[in-house]
C-alpha cells in the first residue's frame, strides 16, 4: 500500500480518483482548502474519514513539503479556471513547478499531472500555454518518473457536476435562438470524469507489472509517459449543441451562421452573467473550443474507444440537465 497526495482530492475529478485509491487500500492526502467533498458521490462518509486534508499553500514551502513527505505518488489536478483578481495561468504554472520541485526533494517517486490536448508554451491561448509551461517544468524537475494526462474537457457524472453541458442546456431550455461562433465545425472530444479518474489512477502505477493488475503503487521502475485523456465521441460544436437541445426538449434553433466572432457571442451572454453572478462563457475558452485543439493528439489510442460516450451520457441525464444553473465562480473560487 502507498501514501498518495492528490491536489483537490475532494473536488471534481479528484473525488473519483480518491475513491479508486482508497478502494485499493492506499492512504490519501488531500491537498486543498476544501475539507468536505464537492458532492457526496462516489465517496462514502467512511471514505472521507480516511482522507487526510492538508492545505495546498504555495506560500509556505515548509508546510507544503511536510505534507508531501512520505508520499510515493503526487497527482496534480491543480489549475485555475479563470485569470482573475490579478492571477494568471502563467503564475499557476509557476506554482505547479514549485510543487513538483518540492515533491522531488522530499522523495516522491512519480508525479501525474493533468495538462491539455495540443498544449504548447507558445500557444495564443493562455489557459493551455500555462498548462504546457507546467508540463515542461515537470519534465525537467528531476523526479524519478512522471506521467501527463491530456484532457480537453471533462463531463459527468451527474448533470450538476458537468458545468459546461449543464449550463449550455440551461440556456437552450430558455432561449429561442442559440448562436455559435464561426461555422461550428471544430470538434470537441471530452472524457467522462470516471474514465479520467481511472486513467489518472493507472498512470500513477509505479511498475509495468502493476499497471495491469493489483493495487499498483508498490515499486519504482515505470517509465515516464504522456497520454490523451479523451472520450470516443468528437462531435462538432454544431452537432453537440443540436444533440443537447434535442435531448432536453429545447424548442429554439441552434445556428452557426459562420460570421459571428467569439467576442460578440460572449457579449450576448453578459446579461446572463449579470443575472447569475457568474461567467457563462469566457472569451478565451470559446476561442479555444473553436481552435481545433480540443481533440486527441493520438486518435489511434485504443483506450479512447472503450470509454464512456458523451452523447449517450447527455441522453441519460437529459431529464435533469439544465434544470438549474451551476455557477463556476462559486464552485471554484468560493465554495469550500
Amino acid at each position: 500500500m502507498a501514501r498518495v497526495a492528490v491536489t483537490g482530492g475532494l473536488s471534481y475529478s479528484g473525488r473519483y480518483l480518491s475513491k479508486l485509491l482508497l478502494d485499493a487500500g492506499h492512504s490519501v492526502v488531500n491537498l486543498s482548502s476544501r475539507s468536505a467533498p464537492l458532492a457526496s458521490s462516489p465517496l462514502l462518509a467512511s471514505d472521507v474519514a480516511k482522507v487526510q486534508t492538508l492545505p495546498l499553500d504555495f506560500t509556505d514551502e515548509r508546510k507544503l513539503g511536510s505534507a508531501l513527505e512520505g508520499c510515493d505518488v503526487l497527482y496534480c489536478t491543480y489549475w485555475i479556471r479563470f485569470a482573475r483578481d490579478g492571477d494568471t495561468h502563467s503564475a499557476a504554472a509557476d506554482r505547479c513547478a514549485k510543487l513538483f520541485d518540492l515533491a522531488r526533494r522530499v522523495g516522491v517517486q512519480r508525479i501525474v499531472f493533468t495538462s491539455h490536448t495540443h498544449a504548447r508554451e507558445d500557444s495564443p491561448y493562455a489557459y493551455i500555454a500555462g498548462k504546457a509551461q507546467a508540463a515542461a517544468a515537470l519534465r525537467s524537475c528531476g523526479v524519478p518518473s512522471y506521467a501527463i494526462a491530456r484532457p480537453c474537457g471533462i463531463f459527468g457524472d451527474t448533470a450538476e457536476e458537468s458545468i459546461l453541458m449543464n449550463n449550455a442546456a440551461w440556456v437552450l431550455r430558455r432561449v429561442p435562438l442559440f448562436l455559435l461562433a464561426g461555422t461550428g465545425q471544430h470538434r470537441f472530444q471530452p472524457i467522462h470524469v470516471r474514465d479520467m479518474a481511472q486513467l489518472l489512477y493507472d498512470l500513477g502505477r509505479l511498475t509495468e507489472t502493476d499497471a495491469g493488475a493489483g493495487n499498483g503503487l508498490s515499486s519504482r521502475s515505470r517509465p515516464s509517459e504522456e497520454r490523451d485523456a479523451c472520450g470516443p465521441d468528437a462531435p462538432t460544436s454544431l452537432e453537440l449543441f443540436k444533440h443537447l437541445g434535442r435531448a432536453v426538449g429545447a424548442r429554439g434553433a441552434v445556428l452557426a451562421p459562420g460570421f459571428l466572432p467569439t467576442r460578440l457571442i460572449t457579449k450576448l451572454t453578459k446579461p446572463i452573467d449579470w443575472w447569475t453572478g457568474d461567467v457563462l462563457l469566457d472569451g478565451d475558452d470559446l476561442d479555444l473550443l473553436g481552435s481545433g485543439l480540443t481533440v486527441a493528439e493520438d486518435p489511434d489510442d485504443l483506450a479512447i474507444r472503450s470509454r464512456r460516450s458523451l452523447l449517450s451520457w447527455i441522453e441519460q441525464v437529459s431529464p435533469t440537465l439544465g434544470n438549474e444553473y451551476v455557477s463556476s465562480v462559486r464552485r471554484y473560487y468560493y465554495a469550500r
